[in-house]
């Protein structure tokens, strides 16, 4: 099944293996890939790694495949986490990376990362042009096929983060890998960062990964999206037993991080945001904080403090990494856990992010959960609903007609799905995933009873539509 009308979701193309991500499509995105940078370059290279899912080396040995028969040369970047493996093509002169991934999806799912050498997702023109190339395609003749090299990807993407952070005291830290690709770079980069690790979820592990995770008994918007890869439970307790000063996870690719401070609180990606929003604009430079259409408020209450703006785009990584190219954001991140550095590189990187936290609490100089506790509170709360992919549209439809005859809405936005803006600044989102078969809801208020109110209307709202 096609996940959506497009082959492209929010971040790359995903979905099910062996329904619709399979060796065949891998084989035609790379012939379609190899066309289209054929038409700048004689003999364009691509940079090609994969994550931990056992389905891995197929898909990347038929991409491989594709990108030569359509006259590509081919880096092999082998098992690496994407911000690695995007970083390293780049530097070494690649005209592009892709990276088999599906990210935080389900083991069952898999997918691809497209990637610019500077880190930033392939624009919606790449991916319009390699959609109309898809079917088109075709093998240059023998003498024309490319040749591989191989790469290693690792030691040169964690000697470039050492030398873009400065840290300057050792710190007691607890990291869950998920069993996926970033168990291969986060705790040695900790490691040479002098910080005292407890690490789990490592090696990676593709038959493992998200395998019998017991259900959190966290309740947060944050433990929502991340529950089924990380035990959260265990990360929290570790933290705590181990008067670590920070918790770290990571999806199966590491380009998210998940933060859980030195109480034991799993951090909602906005309030991860805002903390580090406020360190960038304080010390960095810059005016503008680059993110999405579902992120809280409490990232503007951060940015007034310095009279910095806050601008918001589509959910999706590419989106925001556009954003923050557009408006030349000293920082960008969404909600789900993807951060960008620009002064690195345009591609999320939980790694990276890892790293920029511990500077943020050497320069704030109090706990994690201190920090916290000085932002606002605000109650934002997130949940997904069930909908075929092929009635998302209808859905999303009738959902716009009714938010908009709610009483109190000021304003409804349909610049990604349907953001109504209430009088009393709470604010409801209702957009279709890129690569489920759910729609997302996410509301914010300015009290539990409101949020879980507007939650519950969402719902009813959005279920009413859905066969």
């Amino acid at each position: 099944m096609v996940p959506s009308s497009s082959l492209f979701g929010s971040s790359g193309i995903r979905g099910l293996v062996n329904e619709f991500v399979t060796g065949p499509l891998a084989i035609r995105i790379g012939l379609a890939v190899a066309q289209l940078f054929r038409k700048k370059h004689s003999k364009p290279c691509i940079t090609v790694g994969h994550d931990h899912r056992t389905t891995g080396p197929m898909l990347t040995s038929a991409l491989i495949s594709g990108l030569l028969t359509g006259g590509s040369q081919v880096q092999i970047a082998g098992m690496a986490p994407t911000p690695a493996i995007a970083y390293v093509g780049g530097k070494q002169g690649a005209n592009a990376a892709i990276i088999v991934t599906a990210s935080h999806n389900p083991p069952e799912y898999n997918g691809f990362k497209f990637h610019n050498p500077d880190g930033a997702g392939f624009s919606a023109e790449q991916q319009a042009k390699i959609e109309n190339l898809i079917d088109s395609s075709g093998p240059v003749s023998w003498e024309h096929f490319g040749s591989t090299s191989s790469i290693e990807p690792i030691p040169a993407y964690i000697e470039a983060i050492e030398n873009a952070c400065t840290i300057t005291q050792s710190h007691r830290i607890v990291l869950d890998a998920a069993l996926g690709a970033g168990g291969l770079v986060t705790p040695l980069l900790l490691d040479k960062l002098e910080a005292k690790v407890t690490a789990i979820g490592v090696p990676p592990s593709g038959k493992n990964y998200a395998q019998n995770i017991p259900q959190s008994k966290i309740q947060s918007a944050a433990a929502a999206e991340w529950q089924h890869f990380v035990n959260l439970d265990k990360l929290s307790a570790l933290v705590q037993t181990k008067n670590a000063e920070v918790g770290f996870a990571h999806d199966g690719d590491a380009d998210r991080i998940l933060a859980v401070d030195d109480k034991g609180r799993i951090l909602a990606g906005d309030t991860l945001l805002a903390l580090v929003a406020d360190y960038y604009l304080a010390t960095k430079g810059g005016k503008v904080i680059a993110t999405t259409v579902s992120s809280s408020s409490v990232v503007d209450y951060v940015a007034k403090k310095h009279d910095a703006s806050v601008v918001r785009c589509r959910v999706g990584d590419v989106f925001v990494s556009n954003l923050v190219k557009e408006h030349k954001a000293v920082l960008g991140a969404e909600p789900s856990g993807p951060f960008i550095f620009p002064e690195v590189h345009y591609c999320p990187d939980g790694p990276l992010a890892a790293c920029k936290v511990l500077e943020l609490l050497d320069w704030a100089k109090r706990p994690l959960s201190a920090l916290v506790n000085e932002l606002p509170e605000m109650h934002l709360l997130r949940a997904s609903v069930k909908c075929p992919n092929d009635v998302k549209p209808d859905v999303m439809e009738y959902v716009a007609n009714i938010l908009d005859g709610w009483s109190e809405v000021e304003e409804v936005s349909q610049l990604d799905g349907v953001r109504a803006s209430f009088s009393d600044t709470s604010w409801i989102l209702i957009r279709p995933s890129g690569t489920e078969p759910v729609i997302r809801i996410t509301v914010e208020a300015q009290s539990a009873r409101r949020a879980k109110e507007l939650l519950r209307k969402a719902e009813r709202a959005t279920q009413q539509r859905i066969p």
